[in-house]
């Protein structure tokens, strides 16, 4: 797909589609207060991901801030547990004018934006809410892949104006302290790149 915020059909046509998200947060696993599908796709060398969030247009937070400081408005996010280890992730965010943030979470420890990753992202503000196209190239992250192979994997929305609301592909147990031994996974990363950049 070209990166340029445009959700074209024909582009994502061969994509999963990841739908039916919760609310984990004002609400316990609830459905949420707007529809979040979440489409992925990979070549050999990028793995692509697109968010179209929907939500009253006029209402959506989308400032042009800094990278790694887009917090304080409505956010996309995947976490990618490259390994599937379950202590260490990347956390990967973006606005809905595509500004990015990453950074790495660690169980127990929180975030660390100190990393920067080269990838692509577009946002735009459609009729119906908004639409993130990402590309992150393989040479990016450091993984495990191959036959069989899982990443740990989730994508989240977040809703600032209403109470903070979190809405999660995975559900979470209030009672399981936990974040990555929540997540769901994803497979079938095969005949990928394995270039690394010094």
């Amino acid at each position: 797909p070209v990166i340029d915020g445009k959700l074209d059909a024909d582009e994502w046509k061969a994509a999963v589609v990841l739908s039916d998200f919760y609310q984990t947060q004002p609400g316990d696993n609830i459905a949420p207060s707007f529809p979040t599908d979440v489409f992925i796709g990979y070549d050999d060398k990028t793995v692509y991901i697109a968010f179209r969030a929907k939500d009253e247009p006029d209402k959506v937070r989308a400032t042009v801030a800094k990278r790694d400081e887009i917090w304080d408005g409505d956010t996309v996010h995947v976490v990618l547990d490259t390994f599937n280890d379950k202590r260490k992730a990347y956390l990967l965010g973006f606005n809905p004018l595509g500004i990015q943030a990453d950074g790495i979470f660690r169980e127990g420890q929180g975030d660390d934006f100190s990393l920067d990753i080269v990838m692509e992202s577009k946002g735009s503000l459609t009729e119906d809410g908004y639409v993130v196209e990402i590309a992150i190239p393989f040479k990016s992250l450091r993984y495990e892949a191959g036959q069989g192979k899982l990443w740990g994997f989730n994508a989240v929305r977040r809703i600032r104006r209403l109470d903070n609301e979190y809405d999660s592909w995975m559900p979470r147990s209030r009672d399981n302290s936990g974040v990555l031994n929540q997540q769901g996974y994803i497979t079938g990363l095969e005949g990928i790149s394995t270039e690394r950049t010094l």
